[in-house]
């Protein structure tokens, strides 16, 4: 009886460790990697520091060239009645890296009426075959 309940108490305490997500935080041996990364950056000197914010910052903004054409796009996309966007989203993900960029080229230099048989020239290419 005395073992059955060691080997319970065992099993509870298993079960309890890994139920926790992220317990190996409370847990008094685990390591900190906070302290690597706060010695890292203190290691820097004022300059380097700066340029790295600088860098940083860069990678995050977008040109406005960029903006104002994914702009137009998401305008046009927005547009679409959604069967039709639907349809573009599942054709798209069929695509491969350089099919988008010559859509994207091809969308770019088309007027509006043009715009809408080339997304029916690619909806057709990549459309599912009708299962009855």
């Amino acid at each position: 009886m005395a073992a059955k309940k060691i080997v319970l108490a065992f099993c509870a305490i298993g079960f309890l460790q890994t139920s926790f997500a992220g317990f190996e935080r409370f847990w008094f041996f685990s390591k900190n990697p906070e302290p690597e990364i706060t010695n890292s950056w203190e290691n820097l000197s004022e300059e380097e520091q700066q340029a790295l914010i600088k860098r940083y910052q860069s990678l995050k903004e977008v040109p406005d060239e960029t903006s104002n054409a994914l702009q137009q796009r998401m305008d046009w996309f927005s547009q679409l009645p959604d069967t039709e966007k639907q349809k573009m989203r599942e054709a798209w993900q069929k695509m491969s890296l350089q099919e988008r960029k010559d859509l994207a080229h091809r969308l770019e230099k088309a007027n509006p009426e043009n715009r809408a048989q080339i997304r029916n020239e690619y909806i057709n290419k990549y459309k599912q075959p009708d299962t009855n």
